[in-house]
């Protein structure tokens, strides 16, 4: 008999993130079951509006109420602000249930959020993390951190997939563009990094370096091409939009490197999905960058708002082809080693076995 696993993230047509997590792990159901864990999703929407909050009292919670009776094990994906407090007023009607739970936390931000909140929030944090059943961090750094409310339970470090990048990546063809570009993909705002890295790639031009950045990822592109402009190099910038399946690995087959400077980052999706494609990889020292990048092997690491340092790590890579070609094959053999979707996978059904067999016991 299998172990029922309700999956509780973001959905109504919610992008990146999270949503990205969910997709991956509904698209690997079938390896699910082989191993006796099956998978159903529950939704929640965001606050993005003055219906968010009353739209999900009114609807979200009712159903959630109707999806946890049936299941077993309820896992709920968390980042923070809106998405903590979604979650919690959740995991309180599934422990009403006896439900066993998961808590899994995709945010780079949430020690910042926590901080930063007052008595009654960080009550609600420990709360929470000291109730569930067993706690999943995506990255290392994020698990030494929530180690400190779960003394008696070692916090499970947990991946994420690149599922596409994983079994379709093309062959690279870095030749196919008379002008070399630098990769990036995510959310266009300061805290991907890419204010520095427009600066980076501005005085690499003034150096003489021929070389363009291209952007994949939604927010306000009117505001960074003025930016871009700001910065001289309005004409070395192209911004692809949002991409996905074919065009967005074709889109990083053609880069010479990938470019991420975040200046907070749980995992990075986008460049494990990089390495998979063989590129190097120019990353900051946080977070998911820890795990995923072996600095001066498989890319670079960079202090969080050096501009300079990140022109200078950019630079190695550019002005030498194949060390950037050598870089992305590390790259490479560490993704196919250490996050290929089939052991990610495993790592998930290993905590849902312990779930359901030790947890259960002890109630």
């Amino acid at each position: 008999m299998s172990v029922r696993i309700l999956q509780v993230g973001p959905g109504h047509g919610q992008k990146g993130g999270i949503a990205t997590v969910l997709s991956q792990l509904a698209t690997s159901r079938d390896q699910f079951e082989k191993a006796g864990v099956s998978l159903s999703f529950f939704e929640t929407r965001g606050f993005r509006n003055i219906g968010g909050p009353l739209a999900f009292w009114m609807v979200d919670v009712p159903l959630f109420a109707r999806s946890a009776i049936s299941v077993d094990v309820v896992h709920f994906h968390v980042s923070e602000r809106g998405s903590f407090y979604r979650k919690l007023v959740l995991f309180l009607i599934a422990r009403l249930f006896g439900k066993r739970t998961v808590f899994q936390l995709h945010s780079g931000n949430f020690e910042q959020f926590f901080d930063r909140s007052d008595w009654l929030p960080r009550r609600l944090v420990e709360l929470f993390l000291r109730k569930v059943d067993c706690v999943i961090a995506v990255s290392t750094p994020l698990a030494n951190w929530l180690q400190q409310w779960r003394r008696k339970d070692a916090v499970r470090v947990i991946g994420n997939m690149a599922l596409d990048a994983e079994h379709g990546a093309p062959v690279p063809n870095r030749l196919a563009h008379a002008r070399p570009y630098i990769a990036f993909a995510g959310r266009l705002n300061e805290a991907k990094g890419l204010d520095e890295l427009l600066q980076a790639v501005a005085a690499l031009t003034r150096k003489g370096r021929d070389i363009e950045l291209r952007v994949a990822g939604i927010g306000d592109t009117h505001r960074w091409r003025h930016i871009a402009e700001s910065h001289g190099i309005a004409d070395r910038v192209v911004f692809e939009g949002w991409l996905e399946g074919d065009a967005k690995l074709a889109f990083y087959s053609g880069a010479r490197l990938f470019c991420m400077p975040s200046h907070f980052e749980s995992f990075g999706i986008s460049t494990l999905e990089a390495m998979f494609c063989g590129l190097p990889v120019v990353g900051t020292r946080v977070g998911g960058f820890l795990d995923l990048i072996e600095d001066g092997v498989s890319g670079y690491l960079v202090d969080v708002h050096d501009s300079r340092g990140l022109a200078e790590a950019l630079c190695k890579l550019v002005d030498d082809p194949e060390h950037a070609v050598r870089m992305g094959s590390a790259g490479l053999a560490r993704a196919q080693t250490c996050f290929r979707a089939e052991s990610i996978v495993e790592r998930y059904v290993q905590c849902y076995r312990y779930v359901d067999t030790q947890c259960g016991s002890k109630r």
